[in-house]
């Protein structure tokens, strides 16, 4: 008796803050004389309300809307067996009962055209999200030395700056680019003027490709080794991820009346290591006579411990010769530990958000002449070792001496491969970031 008093009270609550009408209190007795307890004790006998229902259910005895509502909720479970007369003692008692079915949580087609309907809420209006923005950007001020090139004065020291502008127009499509300017130092000539040197459209969830980009590109193979090409070129590309697996394709023209295709399929089995294969077509290169060929291309990275990553890399092009190149490396980052995913100096060797932090690397690489396609990798030679091909090594340290400036210095010996001929390399930069 408590029970039924403590539930009558708490419907009443409800009934007063909006939940329950009072035509739909469950815990409301049904009158003796109602005409429902013979509609509901034909149900009965007919078998179409059945176990314990059937055996509790008691016409001379006083029942609450709540039992009555579960008595039908019974029936309506055998509905499809009844015949068309017990559907209709159905149907008008679920006419009756369909606010209490429904807290019972039974909505079926009987009960459902008896229900309120929820008033239709008129659509909210909504204002179009903004383009979110960021501008961001970095200054390079650089000077180097090559033994066989006489520098005269400002020849020897250059300067670059670059603004990135990134516009997300909404969750999927967004715009980035490039404007850069750079030159010698008291150059004053029209060729520093600022140029886009990159400038693409990109495109999520493509058809069902995870990326698409269409424009002036940042262009490089692979995953991040890009011994083959490096550098920005118009075109498209796509890229998907299937698991641990990322395929990379593209088509673009990264000089004029140069076209290059390709793809490349990148491995991460761990965090630690992944390696990738490739294949590209290239035309032939007016800029530096290279011949048309076809290139295959494979890498790995691998980090032996917290710090130290190894990446190699090998290339093979079907040009006169079936000229091929390789480069391995050797890096040691000791205070953030980043790991290198590629070489230096295509990545760079230690966190620009770390301060202090510090790395150094050395390169060996072997270069046969046609091996790559153009000089668009981080491979091309320099004064006597510029043309024909040269083997030799690099040593790269950075630094970030503070908060948004690093230092790289660099040293590099070479040896043209067709003469013999070698030559030396000093290099040194601050590169300083700002956003």
């Amino acid at each position: 008796m408590k029970k039924k008093i403590i539930a009558g009270l708490a419907l009443t609550l409800l009934t007063s803050f909006g939940g329950l009408s009072a035509e739909g209190n469950s815990y409301a007795d049904v009158p003796q004389n109602h005409w429902v307890y013979a509609e509901i004790d034909a149900l009965v006998q007919d078998k179409l309300i059945v176990g314990y229902d059937a055996a509790v259910y008691d016409k001379n005895k006083v029942a609450t809307r709540y039992e009555m509502a579960r008595f039908l909720a019974n029936a309506l479970s055998k509905y499809e067996q009844a015949d068309t007369q017990q559907k209709t003692k159905i149907d008008r008692l679920a006419q009756e009962f369909a606010v209490e079915l429904n807290t019972l949580g039974v909505r079926t087609a009987q009960t459902k055209q008896y229900l309120p309907q929820e008033p239709v809420q008129p659509a909210k209006e909504t204002k179009a999200k903004k383009t979110s923005v960021t501008i961001d950007g970095e200054t390079l001020i650089e000077a180097m030395d090559v033994d066989s090139v006489e520098h005269a004065g400002s020849e020897a020291y250059n300067w670059r700056q670059r603004l990135h502008i990134n516009a997300d127009f909404n969750d999927r499509v967004s715009y980035k680019s490039r404007i850069q300017a750079g030159g010698k130092f008291g150059s004053g000539n029209s060729s520093n003027e600022m140029r886009f040197t990159r400038s693409f459209i990109q495109v999520k969830d493509f058809f069902g490709v995870n990326q698409f980009q269409a424009g002036r590109l940042p262009l490089a193979t692979g995953r991040y080794m890009a011994m083959a090409l490096q550098g920005d070129a118009d075109g498209f590309a796509l890229r998907h991820q299937f698991d641990k697996t990322r395929l990379d394709g593209y088509w673009v023209v990264p000089e004029k009346d140069t076209h290059v295709r390709g793809v490349n399929l990148n491995f991460a089995p761990e965090k630690s290591f992944e390696y990738n294969i490739g294949y590209i077509a290239a035309d032939t290169s007016p800029k530096t006579s290279t011949p048309a060929a076809n290139y295959v291309d494979a890498g790995l990275s691998w980090e032996m411990k917290k710090g130290v990553t190894s990446v190699l890399n090998y290339t093979k092009s079907d040009a006169p010769g079936s000229p091929n190149a390789w480069a391995a490396q050797l890096s040691y980052n000791w205070v953030s530990g980043k790991r290198q995913t590629g070489f230096y100096t295509y990545e760079g060797l230690v966190n620009n958000r770390v301060p202090h932090d510090q790395a150094i690397a050395i390169i060996y690489r072997d270069i046969e002449k046609n091996a790559l396609p153009g000089h668009y990798g981080n491979f091309g030679g320099f004064g006597k070792v510029d043309q024909n091909g040269h083997k030799g090594f690099m040593l790269g340290y950075q630094n970030m001496v503070m908060d948004g400036i690093r230092l790289s210095l660099q040293y590099q010996n070479l040896e043209e491969k067709t003469t013999g001929d070698r030559d030396h390399r000093y290099y040194g930069a601050f590169d300083m970031y700002f956003n």
